[in-house]
């Protein structure tokens, strides 16, 4: 039972590893701009940590974190402003006098629920795959479109942890200790499944992205090619 490769031993080892990155994440996203690099390595980690090829957390949570750093913080900052203005659209609504007419409620709410969707992907894909800053902005919005459900999913998620807080308060330390590394992990089985469907395709088109040198572009437009099939079939 206390075998180093029983499963309890297993699973006691995968929940320590998900306490560090919890821990990592929580550090790294303090400085606040450093937030999206530091889930983009929460990502990096969790897809290892689902296939067991994780080696040392806190070594690979670095490693991602530097590499993904310029690109990761850039997308974090554009959806950090674009949800500022958001917030400040429901100040409006709820705390100001000014009657906003209902269709621009509606499609503030619509955008809301877009753009959450888009970000659930985004910094995944990140994790995943090399691409512009602007591919990989549109290329969250394909997927999150294309797999309703899943995006859906995602976004419930992250209501998980603050329902926790405000229903089980006795929970809370559990859910500081857990959630920023728990969340990626779980969510890794299936963005990984998701995500094998363009590796394929990006797999089958390699020699042509190296005969018309089109490089990470090309791999944007095989995602957005599987998003428009997974469009039509559904």
């Amino acid at each position: 039972m206390f075998k180093l490769d029983s499963p309890l031993m297993n699973f006691l080892g995968k929940v320590c590893d998900i306490m560090i990155l919890n821990v990592l994440v929580i550090v790294f996203s303090i400085p606040i701009f450093t937030a999206g690099a530091a889930i983009t390595a929460a990502y990096s980690v969790a897809y290892k940590m689902v296939k067991n090829e994780e080696g040392h957390i806190t070594k690979g949570f670095f490693k991602a974190f530097k590499e993904n750093f310029k690109q990761s913080t850039a997308i974090w900052l554009i959806f950090l402003a674009v949800f500022f203005i958001l917030f400040f659209d429901y100040r409006i609504m709820f705390y100001s006098e000014v009657e906003l007419n209902e269709l621009i409620q509606y499609g503030v709410i619509a955008v809301t629920v877009i753009l959450a969707m888009g970000f659930s992907f985004v910094f995944p894909l990140q994790a995943r795959f090399s691409n512009t800053v602007k591919n990989t902005i549109k290329n969250s919005f394909l997927m999150a479109l294309s797999h309703l459900p899943s995006a859906i999913l995602f976004v419930v998620s992250y209501a998980v942890p603050i329902l926790a807080f405000y229903f089980l308060p006795q929970l809370g330390p559990v859910v500081l200790m857990l959630a920023c590394g728990l969340l990626p992990y779980a969510k890794s089985f299936l963005f990984l499944k998701i995500f094998k469907k363009y590796e394929v395709m990006i797999a089958n088109n390699e020699q042509e992205e190296e005969s018309t040198g089109e490089g990470i572009f090309a791999v944007s437009d095989a995602m957005e090619k599987m998003s428009e099939n997974n469009k039509k079939k559904k």
